[in-house]
């Protein structure tokens, strides 16, 4: 028994269109964005506890997306906090620092609020900071109000 003609090549173009399918061929592979390592690294006043958490919460998602709890940093030695973490290359970054679980925001040397620190990511890089003083308890970061 043999297949005719017409057959044989019915069954080759569903065999190719299949392989063809498993190897992604007909769809185009998923678009990659580049990213960079970003490191923080931030000095606290003297007077900061030893246990005092330290979290940059920002504008990008992997640093809360402007909400609690944000991206919390290691603390080093004698009033250094530092943590690494990957962002997309070319995005605008905004953040502010806070001490978490009391929700304690950074201010200036003369005790305003200081403003949003701001970066773009061109590639590996690091993301110096220093805080002047703390304030006063507040709200969580993107809490609602109420």
């Amino acid at each position: 028994m043999s297949l005719s003609h017409t057959a044989k090549w019915f069954l080759l173009i569903s065999l190719a269109s299949a392989v063809l399918a498993g190897c992604g061929a007909i769809e185009p592979p998923p678009q990659e964005y580049p990213h960079a390592t970003v490191s923080f690294y931030v000095t606290v006043p003297a007077d900061t506890p030893d246990d005092v958490v330290v979290t940059v919460v920002g504008s990008a998602a992997a640093l809360g997306s402007d909400t609690a709890p944000g991206f919390r940093l290691r603390r080093q030695r004698e009033g250094h906090y530092t943590g690494s973490l990957r962002l997309p290359v070319g995005a605008d970054v905004s953040f502010d620092l806070w001490q978490d679980d009391v929700w304690i925001p950074e201010l200036s040397a003369e005790g305003s609020p200081v403003p949003r620190h701001t970066f773009r990511v061109d590639g590996d890089m690091t993301v110096e900071a220093t805080v002047a003083r703390w304030g006063e308890p507040a709200r969580a970061p993107g809490s609602s109000k109420g």
